[in-house]
């Protein structure tokens, strides 16, 4: 073979494997900058969702805790009637519950951040903790009124507490369907 055909060659092939390596490069670069673009994208929808179920979490938290309280009066009341303490106790119990009524606003507005943050299986989660939440504040409304009226039966007692505990358990699964959705957003 002749030198200069050599090194035409050489060159050539030199100018290929150049070429070749800067495309192969071109193509990671742009394959990385997509992963980036990605995972931007996954902790933009994270950061908002978080915050938003972190505010419905507390605010129903705190409404559900208001509302025990004002039922844990309510049974202390319930065992001290006719005494000096029954009407405070008494006044305690409407005062948590007010205080609880207080945060109706708040807590419908952190569950609409919920329905445009989605996705819709903690849509629904919510919808249920703040349903189950409901029956319980109902229970305890008439759980006052036989106090006052001195009908307290152990069947509506035991329907409180029940509902209490459902509220519990609709809470808890909200909190893992929002903790599964924000854990698959994890980069």
């Amino acid at each position: 073979m002749d030198s200069g055909l050599a090194a035409v060659l050489g060159a050539a092939v030199g100018a290929i494997g150049t070429g070749g390596a800067a495309v192969v490069a071109a193509l990671l670069a742009r394959s990385q900058v997509r992963m980036q673009i990605q995972a931007e994208h996954r902790r933009s929808l994270r950061d908002p969702r978080k915050a938003a179920y972190v505010a419905f979490a507390e605010c129903w938290r705190n409404r559900l805790e208001l509302t025990s309280n004002a039922w844990i009066e309510l049974r202390l009341a319930a065992d001290r009637r006719g005494e000096p303490e029954f009407g405070g106790l008494l006044q305690a119990a409407s005062a948590y519950r007010e205080e609880s009524d207080n945060l109706s606003a708040e807590l419908e507005h952190a569950q609409a951040v919920i329905y445009v943050e989605g996705p819709e299986v903690v849509t629904r989660a919510a919808n249920e903790a703040s349903s189950q939440l409901t029956i319980f504040r109902r229970k305890v409304h008439d759980a006052f009124l036989a106090v006052q009226s001195g009908t307290l039966s152990d069947t509506a007692s035991e329907a409180c507490n029940k509902a209490r505990s459902e509220a519990y358990g609709s809470y808890l699964r909200f909190l893992h369907a929002a903790s599964d959705i924000l854990g698959g957003d994890v980069l």
